[in-house]
């Protein structure tokens, strides 16, 4: 299968929604998937459905929800009336919690309980019966089924997820070496509940941009893709290079949770190491050279983040300047 190219971003107003979903349908991306932040965005869901009935091809997902302000059975339930509305095109993306959940002083979702609720949602998502309290109950809506996508970073996660997730969405970023090491830890969940790793969708996820003068590209994304880098470390530094933790932890030092999203840290503390690996931006000849490795290494799919400020216009580059050079994208 050739290399699929998705979007994802944050939603205020649903006339963004929907012409950001009529824009991707039109110039061949695959899917779009929406923040949830129920502070500052609209709700996913919600959006989604009304994309759903403007559009007939784009898929729609969520990129990421948590369990910590939804239940499980709440979260399968609207991801199937989705899928209902759509006519199959949901997809339900899943991460522990994130922003969302430390401004309110909440706490991310444990990963036992995180493994457990994938494992019931994907079990109701597929048509078969849940084991609760009362007894065995299913979802009595939709008929197709819905794969779950979840973002994970650290070990633990990506076992889980190897277990129990249709797909995962790899925010651990675009570095060869930790795609690697990745896949051993999803093939290690896999196993253990008897699942090949080849049933398992890895889409690689990062900020995106594309610019005549690669410098530029690169000065565009630093500031916006700190807080998916910071993210990622709380969970492990397993995956970083000798040569670079010094680096990385001065940028964790002066990185404020609290912040809006493009102030959480000084962009002279996101190292070169950080750019490269969380982003792919660059002229259009670099950024055809990243993909070519991603697709080389086994990536099938990639979820891209343009910058918010220059999205409508950074989507119709990256169309015309990059996707042309894959078969069918």
């Amino acid at each position: 299968m050739p290399i699929r190219f998705s979007l994802h971003g944050s939603i205020q107003r649903i006339s963004q929604a929907i012409d950001r979903a009529v824009q991707a349908e039109a110039l061949g991306y695959e899917a779009i998937f929406v923040a949830d932040s129920q502070m500052t965005c609209l709700d996913p869901f919600q959006t989604l459905a009304v994309c759903a009935v403007q559009t007939k091809r784009v898929r729609l997902g969520t990129a990421v929800t948590n369990m910590v302000y939804r239940d499980p059975t709440v979260l399968a339930g609207s991801t199937a009336t989705l899928n209902a509305i759509s006519d199959g095109r949901a997809i339900l993306g899943m991460g522990t919690g994130d922003g969302p959940v430390y401004t309110l002083g909440r706490k991310a979702t444990p990963m036992a309980q995180f493994e457990e609720g994938l494992k019931t949602m994907r079990e109701l998502l597929q048509g078969k019966q849940v084991e609760f309290p009362p007894g065995k109950v299913g979802l009595k809506i939709g008929k197709l089924h819905a794969p779950i996508y979840a973002s994970v970073e650290g070990p633990r996660g990506l076992n889980a997820a190897g277990k129990y997730a249709d797909g995962i969405i790899m925010g651990s970023g675009f570095d060869l070496r930790v795609l690697q090491w990745a896949k051993e830890k999803i093939a290690q969940g896999a196993a253990s509940v008897g699942r090949s790793p080849d049933e398992i969708d890895l889409m690689g996820a990062g900020m995106i941009c594309v610019d005549s003068d690669g410098d530029r590209a690169r000065a565009t994304v630093r500031s916006r893709l700190a807080n998916r880098a910071h993210h990622n470390f709380r969970f492990t530094l397993e995956t970083v290079p000798p040569e670079e933790l010094a680096g990385l932890k001065t940028f964790i030092e002066h990185f404020d949770i609290s912040k809006p999203l493009e102030e959480k840290v000084d962009p002279k503390y996101v190292t070169d190491y950080l750019v490269q690996r969380f982003s792919i931006a660059g002229t259009p000849e670099e950024c055809v050279a990243r993909v070519k490795e991603l697709e080389k290494a086994g990536m099938r799919r990639l979820l891209l983040t343009p910058p918010e400020k220059i999205y409508t216009e950074m989507v119709e580059e990256w169309s015309k300047k990059v996707m042309p050079h894959f078969q069918n994208a």
